[in-house]
């Protein structure tokens, strides 16, 4: 309840999400839209998988979007080794390359143990490619 209803609001806020959940509580300032829309999701997934389920299926699925960040720092500085660095990553090279290889061992492990859920995970995960295909031509048609 502390990440997902900020990502619904920015992504309202883009236009990605319905207009309404960009609602805001005009005394606390809490995006109460993203709030609901987050609340009723967590009760929907209660409802058809087991808590460990979710705790596993949460946490593999959050996983690949962490090495793809710290794969990102590899990236920016080979493409970019100009730019100023406001943060400087410890240990570099060395404590993001074994973050790296511990990340794809632990997703690599995951598939070959729990086959089926990281199929289910990697599905969900791949399905906003073309959804997000599907919104950028149905935003476009709207806007003409």
């Amino acid at each position: 309840m502390m990440t997902a209803p900020r990502i619904f609001f920015a992504m309202a806020e883009d236009g990605v999400f319905p207009k309404a959940i960009t609602r805001v509580d005009p005394r606390t300032g809490a995006p109460t839209g993203a709030i609901v829309l987050a609340g009723c999701l967590g009760a929907l997934f209660v409802l058809v998988r087991r808590f460990t389920e979710l705790a596993d299926q949460f946490i593999i699925g959050i996983w690949p979007f962490y090495a793809l960040a710290v794969a990102a720092v590899f990236v920016l500085r080979r493409r970019r080794p100009d730019l100023e660095r406001g943060y400087r990553t410890w240990g570099y090279p060395v404590v993001p390359l074994v973050f790296l290889l511990g990340a794809v061992f632990l997703l690599g492990n995951y598939l070959v143990s729990e086959t089926p859920a990281f199929a289910l995970d990697v599905g969900i995960i791949l399905s906003g490619i073309p959804a997000y295909y599907i919104w950028l031509r149905y935003r476009s048609a709207a806007m003409r």
